[in-house]
């Protein structure tokens, strides 16, 4: 039967949660590279479909691409690698006012779940926790719970109000609205495993709102006010530049996601930069990776945003990031399982110690999820993860989950042997013959890393039953194999289905010797 790596989860553990409404806060708040070069991406085996472009939202600002000082210095409104806890806007009265402090919005107010979990645990010693957070990373850095609830639409980010509060102290606080159209726009640096939005807040219910983007490095972005004129903002950007109460910088869907991000800094606009605390931008744009047409190649983790074994090692993440979890923070952990007659098995390549998950250690030393997949007789065997996570506390049964909006999976991997990728209906971890039946797509088997990108169209039973990624509660890789057969695998790379032709190779020992 299906058995997890230590008998169960590990769950997700949350820090430090602070939240408050958007304009009224109820307490003031006050990076492993991989040489490469080019190869194919193959799509799934006998895919017949005609291939569909996947995109995201572009970047409309000008990205700054040099270090050194700033043309104008007091264009940097905060720095946060300078330890700046406070945003100098210059248009607070006094300390009091509130100008500039940070402080995070979620959506609880009209019925949602979001919620920012920062990744520092502050004291509770009465110190400033921001300040804290800011100290000790160098900016905000946190987790977005993206879960709108029974709220029309997930809402939740960090934000400051431009010129504080026009009644400070008060129990209802109101913010004070200011003309800040000399700036010229705004600059941020920052990066996002979520396509994030920046917002000008001009009053209770006016926003105008301008794409910013993803980058898995720091990037700093810079916008003109015009750069906010999309077509759907209520009122333009130089318009809503002449009476600011706060600017904030968040993510919205209505889909549930986790997501990280970090910012680092907030500037006036300045074309090339005004903060310039990076000294380079790696990505000038946040558009879904496509391969160009003079043969330039894409990076395997450019389309792994939900599981890259180097980076979620080096972060310290040991789950895969579905953004679909239903709250039960089970979603994406990994598990191996096998028939209940112990036919095969999965061996790793650490030894578990006492007190020790020894997934971690499993992703720490493959930089992936790799073992050896063993039978004692003709069997199957195999590792996957749940893509919605559980429906009770024992982690006993899974919960279904909708993955349609992936459009499919791109899958980097080593495997001696081909393995299927299948789509489970089970729920209760029991019967391993179900898989047999699954819907699934072959990956060949590859002695060097290899990206294999399927459409859930791909995805087809023994009996050409297509499957129904709107339903379903594992994503599989199944093994099957011949008495004192064994082979070595690694699971380097998830993302969702892109349409690309070539992505880079990367010069890494594709197996972990035992």
């Amino acid at each position: 039967m299906f058995r997890r790596i230590l008998g169960g989860v590990v769950s997700v553990l949350l820090l430090g949660v602070v939240a408050c409404s958007d304009d009224n806060p109820s307490a003031r708040l006050v990076e492993s590279n991989v040489d490469e070069s080019s190869s194919s991406v193959e799509t799934a085996p006998e895919s017949s479909d005609a291939v569909e472009n996947i995109s995201s939202s572009s970047v409309a600002g000008v990205s700054s691409s040099s270090a050194g000082a700033s043309e104008d210095p007091a264009a940097c409104l905060w720095n946060g690698k300078k330890g700046e806890f406070i945003v100098n806007t210059g248009l607070g009265l006094d300390a009091e006012s509130g100008a500039g402090y940070w402080y995070s919005y979620d959506d609880t107010d009209d019925g949602g779940l979001s919620r920012v979990v920062w990744d520092v645990d502050c004291p509770n010693d009465g110190s400033d926790c921001m300040q804290y957070i800011v100290e000790r990373c160098g900016g905000l850095c946190g987790k977005l719970y993206v879960e709108k609830g029974a709220a029309r639409e997930a809402n939740v980010g960090v934000a400051f109000n431009v010129a504080g509060f026009e009644n400070p102290g008060e129990s209802v606080e109101v913010p004070k609205s200011v003309d800040i159209s000399d700036w010229g726009g705004i600059c941020v640096t920052f990066a996002s495993s979520l396509n994030l939005f920046m917002k000008l807040g001009v009053d209770e219910n006016t926003e105008v709102i301008a794409e910013l983007g993803q980058s898995d490095d720091l990037v700093e972005e810079c916008f003109t006010w015009n750069d906010f004129d999309d077509g759907e903002n209520p009122i333009s950007g130089a318009e809503a530049a002449k009476k600011v109460r706060n600017i904030k910088f968040g993510k919205r869907s209505g889909e549930s996601m986790i997501g990280t991000f970090k910012i680092v800094s907030v500037g006036k606009y300045v074309a090339s930069g005004s903060c310039k605390v990076v000294a380079s931008n790696p990505n000038s744009s946040s558009s879904t990776p496509s391969s160009s047409d003079d043969g330039d190649c894409v990076t395997p983790e450019s389309v792994s945003e939900m599981w890259f074994g180097p980076r979620n090692a080096n972060n310290e993440e040991y789950f895969v990031n579905t953004g679909l979890d239903n709250g039960s923070e089970a979603s994406g952990y990994w598990f191996s399982f096998s028939d209940e007659n112990g036919n095969a098995y999965v061996s790793w390549p650490v030894m578990q110690l006492e007190y020790e998950n020894i997934i971690d250690r499993v992703i720490e030393e493959c930089k992936g999820i790799c073992g050896m997949f063993k039978f004692i007789n003709e069997g199957v065997t195999g590792i996957g993860f749940n893509i919605a996570g559980t429906t009770d506390g024992s982690y006993k049964y899974a919960a279904f989950g909708d993955a349609s909006s992936w459009g499919g999976v791109c899958v980097t991997y080593t495997s001696e042997t081909g393995m299927d990728v299948a789509m489970s209906d089970d729920t209760t971890f029991s019967s391993v013959e179900k898989v047999a039946m699954m819907p699934r797509v072959l990956l060949p088997k590859s002695a060097e890393a290899k990206t294999v990108c399927a459409k859930w169209s791909d995805f087809v039973t023994p009996a050409e039953t297509p499957g129904n990624p709107a339903h379903f509660t594992s994503l599989l890789f199944v093994a099957y194999g011949d008495a004192g057969s064994e082979s070595d695998f690694n699971v380097i790379g998830i993302g969702k289905y892109a349409d690309v032709k070539d992505v880079c190779k990367q010069s890494v020992y594709p197996f972990v010797p035992f």
